[in-house]
């Protein structure tokens, strides 16, 4: 065999596995966190809760007065179904919950999905809300839209500079988060809207607000996941009490 064919074959070889590297990399990378079992039974509808599946996600209405809704955008590569325990909660609260699905599971990538679930009731005062990266993506929507009365964030921070505005805003972190780094957090402090409620729920860690199992770099949690969702469910409900439930409509 010549020297020049050894060199091509060598040559197009690495090409070819360099290849396979890059699409099983990616692959590996965007691979989503799946629902538990527990998520998935938080989507069956009950005498206190209808679920519906919409083009836009999920919609859980709660029976009787409905006070005002929420949109919520779930975690980077996080499959939306996971948060279904604690926003089944919410909507027993007496909010109607809009849960959204974004493509390749990064609310990045459809950050005015809100605008569908506000449209479909367009009577409510709404919130807008997200866990991790969607926390973030929920915080652009609000500072651009007007129909955002409310932002609800779960372990997350602004991107975007909020001090300035006039936005009731609850910021809910996990004592055991080992995503978010202290540093990170205290870069962000200036950002948030100026009125914001900040809280911290001892044991949380920060895959505890949702379903989907451990992730990547976090900690363990100290305490259950019931109890994790209990507690972040009602403080959330609480503040919406106080900022939405009575808004006018």
């Amino acid at each position: 065999m010549s020297t020049q064919r050894v060199f091509w074959l060598v040559f197009f070889g690495g090409l070819l596995l360099f290849a396979a590297t890059i699409v099983w990399y990616t692959q590996r990378a965007l691979t989503p966190y799946p629902p538990t079992q527990a998520a998935l039974e938080a989507l069956v509808p009950d005498s206190q809760v209808q679920v519906q599946a919409t083009p836009y996600g999920w919609v859980f209405t709660p029976q009787g007065t409905v006070k005002g809704g929420l949109a919520f955008y779930p975690g980077g590569l996080v499959e939306p179904q996971a948060y279904a325990p604690v926003l089944r909660r919410i909507a027993a609260g007496g909010y109607r919950v809009a849960l959204l699905r974004v493509r390749f599971n990064l609310a990045v990538t459809e950050q005015g999905k809100a605008r569908q679930a506000i449209a479909q009731a367009p009577g409510l005062a709404w919130a807008v809300g997200g866990h991790s990266l969607g926390g973030v993506v929920a915080s652009n929507f609000a500072q651009s839209n007007p129909d955002a009365r409310v932002l609800v964030m779960w372990a997350a921070y602004p991107q975007n500079d909020l001090s300035g505005k006039d936005l009731p805003t609850l910021a809910l972190f996990g004592e055991q988060d080992g995503v978010i780094r202290g540093e990170q957090l205290e870069a962000s402090a200036p950002k948030f809207p100026k009125n914001t409620l900040k809280q911290v729920i001892p044991g949380l860690n920060h895959a505890g607000f949702g379903a989907y199992g451990p992730q990547r770099g976090d900690n363990p949690a100290t305490i259950s996941a019931e109890e994790g969702w209990s507690q972040i469910a009602q403080r959330t409900i609480a503040f919406l009490d106080q900022h939405l439930g009575g808004a006018p409509r």
